[in-house]
């Protein structure tokens, strides 16, 4: 065993190891909040990035900001995550266009906000499928051509609630904590992360989860009470800024963190210590 790193072995394989390019994405909600540093991580990169969400809209001005030399390499697909079928059409398509997917960002969410939520059967249908019904299919679709070429990267992106109970107090009287499907499904990708990355290390095959805290939405300025009383529980004492994910969103790209796997990074400013 060597008795430490030699600088000399050092720069071999920082040579070696430089950014790849080629790489062909799939980010989920690849130009919402969190979705939005995937996508520019791996443009930025040199990578195709192949976009898949609800609101055209939302890509249409998302694209029109990116540098020209970029825009070439970001593709979209409009899919329903609800509807299972929906999303197998889809998946043909992307198939049929390119030839390999190298990576996988899971960053759908689809849930409602509230307590003390009712729930019929059309209504849990929906939720379920839009967060990790979703997530589940997609990947198991995506997973044969990984395993063909002997390497894949999937992340996906959780909640701190998939590892914890919500303080409802946090919330106030606004009555817009997470609902129990959205904590239930982030719980359920959490252990599908580590399950993945049993079953699929022998093809050279990393899963990895990112766990993000309070980040600001986007839209109208939220209540100070509430942001005062959020930040009244995070030990760093502010609510998240999407550059604080960027470090972490670069390890979780790179190819050259190849022995992590089944692991969760969780950039929440110190709010799950407590």
């Amino acid at each position: 065993m060597d008795k430490y790193l030699s600088y000399k072995s050092f720069l071999v394989f920082k040579k070696k190891n430089k950014v790849k390019k080629n790489i062909t994405a799939i980010v989920t909600g690849g130009v919402g909040r969190i979705g939005s540093v995937f996508t520019a991580q791996l443009l930025t990169n040199g990578n195709k990035v192949i976009c898949l969400s609800r609101n055209k809209k939302n890509y249409t001005n998302y694209k029109k900001s990116l540098p020209s030399s970029l825009r070439k390499n970001l593709y979209w697909y409009e899919v329903n995550f609800n509807s299972p079928e929906k999303l197998l059409e889809i998946i043909e398509k992307i198939k049929k266009k390119f030839k390999k997917i190298d990576v996988l960002v899971n960053n759908v969410s689809d849930g409602k906000r509230g307590e003390f939520l009712e729930y019929n059967v059309s209504s849990l249908n929906k939720e379920f499928w839009g967060t990790f019904g979703s997530t589940m299919l997609l990947t198991e679709k995506i997973l044969p051509m990984m395993r063909k070429n002997k390497f894949g990267k999937i992340i996906n992106v959780g909640s701190i609630w998939g590892i914890q109970a919500p303080k409802f107090k946090t919330y106030l009287n606004l009555n817009n904590g997470p609902s129990p499907i959205i904590s239930t499904s982030k719980g359920a990708i959490t252990q599908y992360t580590k399950h993945l990355a049993s079953r699929e290390a022998e093809f050279n095959i990393t899963i990895n989860l990112l766990i993000p805290g309070f980040f600001p939405r986007k839209g109208r300025v939220e209540n100070k009470k509430y942001i005062k009383s959020i930040n009244s529980n995070i030990p760093i004492g502010r609510i998240g800024k999407l550059k604080d994910l960027i470090n972490a969103v670069d390890f979780l790209l790179s190819r050259d963190n190849s022995y992590f796997t089944g692991q969760s990074i969780i950039v929440d400013g110190g709010y799950t210590i407590w």
